[in-house]
């Protein structure tokens, strides 16, 4: 069996675990991009602008199919198939370490037995043979998707942390913790574990020292206090709670919270936080002459279930990408025309924050069953629960020889019952900005932009992109469920395609 290695240096190895010779160059990152959506068709547009910097040459093109043909001449002519509008990978899921690593990684998410989820974890984080895509940093698509599976690993070590600490296994975990809290000095979960860790193991002071190590560098870095979930644990620790030695105490908060870059937008994302999730609400100022106006601005709205932060940026996106990293946020909103780059979350940018949210009509998600759509359909079912409104699905009708997209969005609705229990309404519409403006609505939420719906809407709009690491803005069953690593559609939901492109 071949196995294509990507999580370290690229590497293709044969039946008989020899390394089969790749092409130097382009050819290489050619062969990374695809591999990163192996068996799905990549556009050769996407796959030119992930090769080529800006600007694009050319004869980018002609030369891609150059380096096709020398992939096809080193893995073998069957390995990449010509499907319109682009290629595709052909490879066996056990073929490539990356989807070995995610389907151990999903396998332990949804065991109950912290041995077996240890056990799962740990066969996972053994096929890393050291930084993934390194080799590649220069290439236009290796850095953001580098930076995604870092997260994914990142995210492995954390569970199985979680798992061996539920195990008794607390003293030989902190020197691995305390190594890793020192590479991610502002994540917050580290710094349970390893607080929990070392106050196991009968290390009191130590716990209560990083403890206080981590909130100077929260207050200094970004302005504000560490989250309940930690403040509750150096409580518990300073008062011997009998609790944190109890299996499974180490676990983390349930969810992640919302990051809010704008005020204007705070009455349509806060109630998105509950009990198990914290909204995070952010004023960047441009110089410290207008940190004190910023600050003062939040100071009303900070609450048990709101923190609050204001600091000086010189380059927000990477402030606020960094900032919904380190906070382990889920959902990152900001107002815009375009999404941070590389955030680890999904992203809500909101261009125009200034119209009112006015929670009086349902929630309208146009939706085409593309792998893009699935992000802001779950944030659309997550308004609408949120806000106690239905939630309105919108596809194209029947044009000329092309069906209505009915069927898309039976699939969709049928998928949002089954993992999100949110029951939605599909409704066919005209193609393009008419369409959707044809429907009153609170608020619209859709994947991509549209400038003529930007310039012409009266309600809020929100265009999602998916994050770097899987979204886990629905309820726990869809944690797993609608991310690009799974697929572009659940495949147990009846009448769902890989490939369904009738979008509004």
């Amino acid at each position: 069996m071949t196995e294509f290695r990507l999580l370290g240096p690229l590497e293709v190895v044969d039946d008989a675990g020899a390394d089969v010779p790749l092409p130097a160059g382009k050819p290489r990152a050619l062969l990374a991009r695809l591999l990163l959506d192996a068996g799905r068709v990549v556009p050769v547009e996407t796959l030119v602008e992930a090769i080529w910097a800006e600007p694009v040459p050319p004869s980018a093109f002609k030369v891609l199919q150059v380096h096709v043909s020398q992939l096809r001449k080193a893995l073998g002519p069957e390995r990449i198939e010509t499907r319109p509008p682009g290629y595709a990978l052909s490879a066996a899921p056990d073929e490539i370490d990356l989807a070995r690593f995610e389907s151990l990684a999903e396998a332990a998410a949804e065991a109950g037995d912290a041995a077996r989820r240890a056990e799962l974890l740990g066969r996972a984080l053994g096929l890393w043979r050291g930084p993934a895509l390194a080799e590649l940093r220069e290439e236009p698509f290796a850095r953001a998707a580098a930076r995604r599976l870092a997260e994914l690993r990142l995210a492995a070590l954390e569970q199985r942390a979680d798992a061996e600490l539920e195990l008794g296994r607390h003293e030989r975990l902190v020197a691995n913790l305390e190594e890793l809290v020192e590479a991610e000095p502002l994540r917050e979960r580290l710094r349970r574990q390893l607080m929990l860790a070392l106050y196991r193991s009968g290390r009191q002071a130590d716990a209560l020292a990083r403890y206080r190590d981590g909130r100077r560098l929260l207050v200094r870095e970004l302005g504000i206090e560490p989250s309940p979930a930690l403040q509750e644990l150096e409580r518990a620790i300073l008062r011997h709670d009998p609790a944190l030695e109890q299996p499974g105490s180490s676990r983390p908060r349930a969810r992640g919270c919302v990051v809010c870059a704008d005020l204007r937008l705070r009455e349509l994302v806060a109630p998105l936080a509950d009990d198990a999730r914290e909204l995070l609400l952010v004023e960047l100022a441009a110089d410290a002459a207008d940190l004190a106006r910023r600050s003062a601005a939040l100071e009303p709205f900070r609450d048990a279930g709101t923190r609050v932060a204001s600091f000086t940026s010189t380059d927000p996106d990477a402030d606020l990408v960094r900032l919904a990293r380190e906070q382990e946020a889920e959902l990152l909103v900001v107002a815009g025309t375009a999404p941070p780059p590389a955030a680890p979350c999904d992203v809500a940018v909101a261009p125009r924050p200034e119209l009112p949210f006015r929670p009086d009509a349902p929630v309208l998600v146009p939706f085409g069953g593309g792998r893009e759509e699935w992000a802001a359909l779950e944030l659309g079912a997550w308004l609408a629960r949120a806000h106690g409104l239905p939630l309105r699905l919108l596809g194209p009708e029947a044009s000329g020889a092309r069906r209505d997209a009915s069927r898309t969005l039976a699939a969709a609705s049928l998928a949002l019952q089954r993992f999100a229990g949110t029951a939605a309404e599909p409704v066919l519409v005209a193609p393009g900005a008419n369409g959707i403006l044809s429907q009153r609505g609170s608020v619209i939420v859709a994947a991509r932009s549209r400038p003529e719906l930007v310039r012409r809407t009266e309600v809020p709009l929100l265009f999602v992109t998916p994050g770097l690491r899987p979204s886990g803005l629905a309820p726990e069953q869809t944690l797993t469920r609608f991310t690009w690593s799974i697929g572009e559609i659940p495949s147990s939901v009846p009448g769902s395609s890989q490939h369904l492109h009738n979008t509004t």
